[in-house]
């Protein structure tokens, strides 16, 4: 049976390369950039420095996996793949008290998907990054990690649920990692300043609410504060049908030049220079 998986997984890696080749051959900057970042991911090669960093957020994960502390939260994301995000929960939230190591292990980005994000900052360099939805910051960490490596610009992180927040900003200091802001607050109210504040934002990572309208209510605020060349992710793109509407809304706006989907998330590239609009779609998992 082991073996059968593992002849099943050839071709998808070799669909995955092919993809990643043909992309490699376009014309514009972003796709060949996005190329060198997925070949990376694929082969998960690291550089020395990388590896580093890579290291210490794994070991910190593996301790927050573990833990069997409390946090009472107040949660304002997508309950369900099913439920309907409604003004009463997106603003009133639902209480929940979860052990730290189930909000680590069912919350946090894996290692594949958190790598993927310190790529494309290394490999981008955004000065002016936004990541909406902290958590215990394990993202965060990849993001700002990347950030140091660069040598240059700043993460700004919102989130919702202040107990979260404090968690996090705890762990940034565990890693030494002090260019980090956490902005604590329902996206609807901090997300306007957050981008005033910052503009013109180079990155942004959405990772709060997965469901169809807030995404698509964020998409639209964060559109007139990009700078002339950007990178948006989303996270969860295929996780319910309100997700893939909105995945499919954002990849045809007009100022989305490059997009690349990768079932679980989704990158766009935005191009004020670039008047040719491509879609890609690559699955490395």
């Amino acid at each position: 049976m082991k073996l059968i998986r593992k002849v099943c997984k050839i071709p998808r890696r070799l669909y995955a390369l092919r993809g990643i080749y043909r992309l490699s051959r376009q014309r514009d900057k972003a796709s060949k950039t996005l190329a060198t970042v997925l070949r990376e991911i694929l082969c998960n090669r690291p550089k020395p420095e990388e590896k580093v960093w890579i290291e210490k957020i794994e070991s910190l994960r593996s301790e927050l996996n573990s833990s069997t502390d409390q946090v009472t939260l107040m949660d304002y994301g997508a309950l369900s793949a099913g439920s309907s995000c409604t003004e009463h929960n997106t603003h009133g939230g639902k209480v929940k008290i979860k052990e730290i190591g189930e909000v680590c292990r069912t919350a946090s980005k894996p290692y594949k998907w958190s790598f993927l994000l310190l790529k494309l900052i290394r490999e981008f360099k955004p000065s002016a990054c936004l990541e909406l939805g902290t958590c215990l910051g394990i993202s965060a960490s990849y993001q700002a990690a990347a950030l140091k490596l660069n040598r240059s610009g700043r993460l700004v992180s919102l989130e919702g649920a202040e107990s979260l927040a404090k968690l996090a900003e705890e762990n940034f200091k565990k890693l030494d990692l002090d260019n980090v802001d956490v902005v604590v607050g329902l996206f609807q109210h901090t997300l306007k300043s957050a981008l005033e504040e910052n503009k013109p934002i180079d990155y942004v990572f959405v990772d709060g609410h997965h469901q169809e309208e807030p995404t698509l209510a964020y998409f639209r605020e964060i559109l007139p504060f990009l700078s002339e060349r950007a990178v948006l992710v989303f996270d969860d793109i295929s996780w319910s049908e309100g997700m893939k509407r909105a995945w499919n809304t954002i990849k045809v706006h007009e100022s989305i030049k490059v997009c690349l989907d990768l079932a679980y998330v989704g990158i766009c590239i935005v191009d004020r220079y670039n008047d040719r609009k491509a879609n890609y779609k690559i699955y490395i998992s």
